[in-house]
């Protein structure tokens, strides 16, 4: 038996911000901030969506994607660093009550930007020691709620979104009794080093992240290549196997680094940030749907993914459809 993704599903704000449209105390420009970080936009919530009505939106379209039912789900994570409660209940929770997904089993998990991934992990090793078909993985962020607007060096970075995957316990790896996406999850590799959680946080006297920018760019460029080197190695995958790199959206100067890093051409990496921003934990599953719908994921397309965030934390898998 394997886990396969079944579907996948995206939710962004209505609200879409380009890079003219930033406050002008801000004092940059378009120019500069495409130059240093290859964001041309992003979208932000509006008064009446937070991080539930984008993830339930998600979720819904996954579901439906995937053909099954909402109380057909026995497991739903959710990834999230703007939960809608702090501290308790779950996100997960609140979203299996809007999707009366009634069956599931409910937690949060807290890898910040390698949310998904670990929340990914988790879903694929309970689905397999509790003997669960479906699982619904949720990653949905906020950020512009937790966005110093003051602060040029990194407000200029983040955006709002959500996107989800419905997974499936199977011996049906070709999904022939079924049909629709069909992408095996492969290995898992991850870790974190506690030493920088100083270089990104949520700093609790207002509310509002804190980033030293050089330390995390660094860690970045070292997390994401080390990533990829090791599930390349688990999977006996070389380069020209490889169809895409679907990494964290954070900044495509680290992403370009990365490729350079590993030595890999760099029109494999998906840079879906220049249209989104860095929406953290949700950018993965975003840059995967949007891959889909483009018609770009196909039977045998093998996809390699990586991540880091706040933690600090990284992590990487890889997929064959």
């Amino acid at each position: 038996m394997s886990v396969v993704v079944r579907a996948v599903g995206k939710a962004i704000p209505k609200n879409k911000i380009l890079n003219s449209q930033l406050p002008e105390e801000l004092d940059t420009s378009d120019e500069w901030i495409q130059s240093h970080t290859g964001i041309c936009s992003r979208y932000l919530v509006n008064d009446k969506e937070d991080c539930v009505t984008l993830g339930a939106d998600a979720c819904r379209q996954a579901i439906e994607a995937s053909g099954i039912m909402a109380q057909d789900i026995d497991l739903l994570i959710c990834s999230t660093t703007t939960q809608i409660y702090q501290g308790f209940p779950s996100t997960a929770c609140v979203l299996q009550g809007e999707l009366d997904a009634v069956n599931a089993t409910c937690f949060d998990i807290m890898g910040a930007c390698s949310g998904f991934l670990y929340a990914l992990n988790n879903a694929c090793a309970m689905m397999e020691l509790n003997g669960w078909k479906y699982a619904l993985v949720c990653a949905t962020e906020v950020l512009s709620k937790i966005t110093d607007w003051t602060d040029r060096s990194s407000c200029i970075l983040f955006g709002d979104g959500a996107g989800a995957f419905v997974l499936e316990r199977t011996d049906d790896l070709n999904c022939e009794k079924s049909g629709g996406l069909c992408g095996k999850v492969l290995s898992f590799v991850s870790g974190s080093d506690g030493k920088g959680a100083k270089a990104l946080y949520l700093d609790s006297s207002d509310g509002l992240m804190k980033m030293d920018g050089h330390a995390v760019y660094n860690f970045a460029v070292n997390a994401m290549t080390n990533a990829i080197n090791l599930v390349m190695q688990k999977e006996n995958l070389t380069e020209d196997k490889v169809d895409y790199f679907v990494c964290h959206q954070a900044n495509e100067r680290i992403l370009s680094a990365a490729a350079k890093r590993l030595g890999y051409d760099f029109s494999k990496f998906i840079c879906s940030v220049k249209e989104y921003g860095n929406t953290s934990s949700s950018s993965i599953p975003i840059a995967l749907y949007d891959m889909q719908q483009e018609g770009k994921i196909k039977k045998g397309t093998v996809i390699v993914s990586a991540a880091f965030g706040a933690g600090l934390t990284w992590a990487g898998t890889a997929f064959r459809f």
